[in-house]
């Protein structure tokens, strides 16, 4: 099956262009041209366009290249794990590319060329919005560097070049829900006061029904779409600030990695209550009279959701394979928050320990030497 692969052209040496973060512009490796959206509207940007043929991952030829921003070490693919990824070949370079079936965006790892798949972003897979980056990729290397720094423990190489070149930003798609939760509270509040005269300790307890319903409004709750994301990490990134959102562009897109969801709201909807009614309960739970005690706490609470909204936010991310276990680096594109997990090396911990112990070893014989001698009182 053929389809379309697009890439944005500088006006003045027809080079490809990248959308810059941190320049919050189009710009041109090849000759530093540096643009604006309404410049390159202005003077025509043209766009290349190819058409490319689809092909399952196992007909790809042997020297092709696969898009990932996953540092796998290690890994055999089974046919069966390769049936979603797809190749197709650079329209710059002819290279071929090996992508997986969501993927909306992508560059040629021969020639940079960055290259988005326009029939994955249309229809029902069309963003309402998009969240450009605000940072760079050096800023995500200088933040991955200052979350190692210090770390011993790191395996080899752990903050090399070739490791840190791997980091990428990555369009993650988001679904942003508009909830109203309509909750009903009841619980028992105490207030005990105790007095004494000549002969008795008086001890007097008050109990009161505590009873609150209402209705709590809830806008933009994001919740990432797809399924290769940890969801505890995406969580940690927040906040986005949303109202920097822009209406969806795919130039937007170019440079960088995207993806089309691979889960529908329905899919997320009870990650999303469960994540909320924490906040409902404490909410409901807040205000009134105060207590010396509250106990027999029941909050039911009902959500409804009739508003959903798709768009891709931005993420550099890092992912390695240490020991059989994944470790994800992840920053926030727009506002550079950091989440991450570092592993430990075995041989590393076990040389440390060896170092620790025969220095406490020593000292030990130092001072048992010293009270032998009479030195140490």
């Amino acid at each position: 099956m053929e389809q379309t692969a697009l890439t944005y052209l500088c006006p003045d040496c027809m080079a490809y262009l990248r959308y810059d973060g941190k320049e919050q512009k189009w710009v041109c490796d090849y000759c530093g041209g540096k643009f604006t959206k309404e410049e390159l509207e202005q003077r025509g940007a043209e766009t290349k366009q190819d058409d490319y043929e689809i092909k399952p991952r196992a007909e790809a030829a042997e020297n092709t290249a696969e898009i990932s921003y996953h540092y796998e070490e290690n890994i055999t693919e089974t046919d069966e794990d390769m049936s979603h990824l797809r190749a197709y070949h650079c329209p710059s370079c002819g290279g071929e590319i090996v992508t997986d079936d969501v993927t909306a965006a992508t560059f040629c790892v021969f020639c940079g060329n960055p290259t988005i798949l326009p029939t994955q972003l249309e229809g029902e897979y069309r963003p309402s919005a998009i969240l450009p980056f605000e940072t760079d990729k050096e800023d995500a290397r200088k933040a991955f560097l200052q979350l190692c720094k210090g770390k011993r423990l790191l395996p080899k190489g752990y903050t090399s070049e070739q490791r840190l070149e791997k980091i990428t930003g990555v369009y993650v798609p988001f679904w942003l829900f508009d909830c109203k939760a309509d909750f009903d509270y009841h619980a028992t509040g105490e207030n005990v006061i105790t007095w004494s005269d000549t002969r008795f300790i008086y001890t007097k307890t008050d109990l009161y029904h505590i009873h609150r319903a209402g209705t709590m409004e809830f806008e933009n709750i994001p919740l990432d779409a797809s399924e290769k994301m940890q969801d505890n990490l995406m969580d940690a990134l927040e906040p986005f600030h949303l109202e920097k959102k822009k209406p969806f562009d795919m130039s937007y897109l170019s440079g960088f990695l995207a993806e089309k969801y691979t889960y529908e709201p329905k899919d997320l909807y009870d990650r999303m209550t469960k994540r909320i009614t924490p906040g409902v309960e404490h909410k409901a739970a807040e205000g009134g009279k105060s207590y010396q005690r509250v106990y027999g706490v029941k909050c039911h609470t009902d959500f409804s959701s009739k508003q959903q909204s798709y768009m891709l936010l931005p993420v550099w991310m890092l992912m390695s394979k240490y020991d059989g276990k994944e470790y994800l680096f992840a920053m926030n594109g727009q506002t550079g928050k950091i989440v991450g997990e570092l592993p430990v090396s075995n041989s590393r911990s076990a040389k440390w320990f060896v170092i620790i112990f025969c220095i406490s070893f020593v000292i030990v014989m130092i001072v048992l030497a010293l009270l032998a001698m009479g030195g140490v009182l």
